[in-house]
């Protein structure tokens, strides 16, 4: 703890917003600063705590970070009902970029998502020059037919003998076949579906400026959420893309969407803490592959006092 700083913060339209602020306590920060948010509808500290453990792994580096909820999630409150779900969250990240820049002095954001965060996250780099690098999380991924084939055999075998196998086949069946326990997400608030064809066009759009823009971009995808991965499947068709190649891209096998494992913490954060401390440094715009670093140990948090 001696090495950082943490304090809570109160931002954005009327204080509506609430996050957390990590700093390096001995030694001056790093020229851009990271900003990390909600994985759907969990709270700002992520999936088994890994914003926080990965705020905590660049304090260490010298590079500060924000972690916060945005506007009707997690402590923050919902204040601005006028616009679409992307349009809201675009405002949140800008309003904590406005933060750091107003009390900090820094003008240069890198960003990192996961899952449902990550079309914010471009969405947010496309319209706003101050974000100079994104680090995407099982975001969008566009598999083939062979990778598709391949998926769906491997989970057929491995379900049966998941534990959760029959709770899950379970309220499938009701979801699909049961009017009473009929979902429907919420117009406008956790996710907006579009057709896959209008995500595909929109993504290869987005990603072609991001690119010709010079904003870093680092795509990663988890091996319980996609399986395998061969020749960057993900990408399918956009991996023959010009603007692909300036992409850095990983599969990370051992690792699974929601961070269960121990090892698959530390693989992630020491891809994304390397990559994100190159791109602080002001290399990530024309350095997107990083030689991995070893990873720095994390001091723990402990109490209800702990900043979330």
């Amino acid at each position: 703890m001696n090495d950082m700083t943490q304090t809570p913060v109160r931002f954005g339209a009327g204080n509506s917003l609430v996050g957390t602020v990590t700093m390096p306590a001995r030694q001056v920060p790093a020229t851009a600063a990271c900003l990390m948010f909600n994985m759907g509808a969990n709270h700002r500290i992520g999936p088994r705590r890994i914003n926080v453990k990965l705020a905590h792994v660049l304090a260490a580096r010298g590079v500060s970070s924000l972690r916060f909820d945005l506007g009707g999630v997690g402590d923050s409150e919902a204040s601005d009902f006028s616009h679409d779900l992307q349009t809201r969250a675009m405002h949140d990240l800008q309003a904590g970029m406005d933060l750091l820049e107003n009390t900090m002095g820094i003008r240069q954001f890198v960003i990192v998502a996961m899952c449902s965060g990550v079309e914010h996250a471009m969405a947010v780099a496309e319209a706003d020059t101050r974000v100079v690098a994104i680090s995407l999380f099982d975001g969008f991924a566009f598999p083939e037919w062979r990778s598709r084939w391949e998926r769906n055999v491997r989970r057929a075998i491995a379900a049966p003998a998941h534990p959760a196998f029959a709770g899950k086949a379970k309220r499938w069946l009701q979801r699909h076949f049961l009017r009473s326990h009929s979902t429907k997400a919420l117009p406008g608030f956790f996710t907006e579906r579009k057709p896959p064809q209008a995500n595909a066009v929109w993504f290869g759009a987005a990603m072609k400026r991001l690119v010709e823009r010079k904003v870093a971009v680092q795509l990663l995808y988890s091996g319980s959420l996609h399986v395998s991965d061969r020749g960057r499947d993900q990408l399918g068709p956009f991996r023959r893309e010009p603007f692909a190649q300036a992409l850095q891209y990983e599969f990370m096998r051992e690792l699974d969407h929601t961070f269960c494992t121990a090892k698959g913490q530390q693989l992630f954060l020491q891809s994304v803490g390397d990559w994100v401390t190159a791109c602080a440094s002001g290399a990530g715009a024309e350095r997107r592959t990083v030689s991995p670093t070893p990873a720095v140990a994390e001091p723990p948090l402990h109490g209800a006092y702990a900043p979330q």
